[in-house]
């Protein structure tokens, strides 16, 4: 039985994946390194800390620690984010508010850092519709695609896993929402390349075209 909706942030409720690959750029810049969209496909959904520890040995940037290159590069993405704000998916908005006034639980969780999470979602005016908040990166010993962060977020709202229902963009976190035990609605989103959703229950191509409904019939499958 459906009782509660758990959102992954990045790629889902704001369109990030494409800002990030472009702060590491502008980061690597810095040494003369770069990387492309196709290496970077693999990361979608993990954690920065897992994508600089495989990301600075394949650029010869092994001089750096893992965190100096993450503060680097949210120092590129502070400027971009000064420059441009965030933008949200669409169709996801309308479908947070909806789901909220029916009454069904919604939480957010996510590899970002808590600090991410509670400014992008203020900024987009969500966060009033998110009983509960987890990162992955802060309060999670495994990254996606361990399933964690969304036993976490289940234990956070009271729900048994099996009854929550995840809305995810990357394979790795498709995965860890069915490791969980829940079901994915699966978003193709096309700036996050060709992301292997086989895990998802149900796959689609905009949020537009996912409502209470679809929520509902995908939520309530009893053959997990």
């Amino acid at each position: 039985m459906l009782e509660a909706v758990i959102f992954d942030m990045d790629g889902v409720i704001v369109d990030t994946e494409p800002g990030y690959l472009a702060a590491v750029n502008r980061f690597l810049k810095r040494f003369g390194k770069s990387i492309d969209s196709k290496f970077n496909e693999q990361f979608f959904g993990g954690s920065a800390y897992d994508m600089w520890a495989v990301t600075k040995k394949h650029v010869g940037l092994d001089h750096l620690t893992v965190e100096e290159c993450m503060k680097g590069m949210e120092e590129e993405r502070e400027k971009m984010i000064r420059q441009e704000g965030y933008r949200a998916i669409p169709g996801t908005i309308p479908l947070i508010q909806d789901l909220y006034d029916r009454g069904i639980p919604l939480a957010v969780a996510s590899s970002s850092s808590l600090s991410e999470i509670e400014k992008v979602t203020k900024y987009l005016n969500v966060r009033k519709y998110f009983a509960k908040i987890v990162s992955g990166i802060d309060e999670c010993e495994h990254a996606k695609p361990f399933p964690d962060v969304f036993l976490k977020a289940a234990r956070k709202l009271d729900v048994k896993p099996e009854n929550c229902l995840v809305i995810e963009d990357s394979s790795n976190g498709a995965l860890a929402a069915k490791r969980a035990g829940m079901r994915v609605i699966g978003f193709r989103n096309q700036e996050c390349g060709n992301q292997a959703l086989e895990s998802a229950d149900y796959v689609v191509t905009t949020i537009e075209d996912v409502d209470y409904a679809l929520c509902q019939e995908v939520g309530n499958k009893n053959d997990i």
